[in-house]
């Protein structure tokens, strides 16, 4: 689906590779209007082909632990959605412009571990906070930005992406800031505990050597490793010991 949609807007390309050569970061090449409007229809697709779950004391907890964080992010003004998908799998994304979706086999794999659910929830508005779909789009999709302005097919093009939840892969550089900007947000918080992101990392490390399951899809798009792991403590560390500043 991804090459069918990269080829689709493949003859703008040289408009925009003017613009990247001169030096301008990715991210700059979106506005955040754009940015929200790629997000909305985006949701809109996602939820046309997903399940969305309905139960208002687990939408009201999540949205509860979303909002919290949010407000500690980088990018509190923005507007924050938090939605539960009635999928089986562990897994949680994050859209451009303030979306982020929890599956609910991760709802129920972090029950009564609030401070792990968190961390994950904290892990995607780091990723919103970065601006890192606006870096992807500026970077990997550069053809649909026609001079820092999308047309309504164009946003319609670049959602389909978006939309493709599965498809999507993260840098490791970005996992890492990610991370980083998480566990900044709940020890700003003094509400949900850090640790708890870096010990859901270390349930998965142990899930990722068992026969392909619920866990797959995480794997392919955050990849948990030793080394992500070991950043993640080390920073937190940091940040106990007054070395980092929140």
């Amino acid at each position: 689906m991804r090459g069918l949609l990269y080829a689709s807007i493949m003859v703008c390309l040289f408009v925009t590779c003017a613009i990247l050569s001169s030096g301008c970061k990715p991210e700059s090449l979106v506005s955040q209007d754009q940015e929200a409007e790629i997000g909305r229809e985006a949701s809109r697709q996602i939820e046309s082909e997903y399940p969305v779950d309905k139960d208002p004391a687990l939408n009201a907890e999540v949205n509860q632990i979303g909002q919290t964080l949010a407000k500690h992010s980088d990018r509190p003004n923005i507007t924050y959605t938090f939605k539960i998908l009635d999928i089986k799998d562990v897994n949680a994304v994050s859209l451009p412009g303030g979306w982020v979706y929890i599956y609910k086999g991760l709802i129920n794999e972090t029950r009564n571990k609030p401070n792990q659910l968190a961390g994950v929830i904290a892990h995607e508005i780091g990723h919103i906070a970065a601006r890192h779909h606006a870096e992807m789009i500026g970077r990997d999709l550069q053809a649909s930005l026609l001079i820092g302005t999308l047309t309504k097919g164009d946003v319609q093009t670049v959602a389909n992406i978006f939309a493709a939840i599965t498809q999507l892969r993260w840098s490791r550089k970005q996992e890492f800031e990610a991370d980083r900007l998480g566990i900044k947000y709940m020890y700003r918080s003094k509400i949900y505990e850090p640790q708890g992101l870096i010990d859901f990392f270390n349930n998965l490390l142990k899930m990722e050597k068992k026969p392909p399951s619920r866990f797959e899809q995480i794997f392919l798009t955050h990849p948990v490793t030793a080394e992500r792991i070991k950043r993640a403590q080390e920073y937190y560390d940091a940040l106990k010991s007054g070395r980092e500043q929140p």
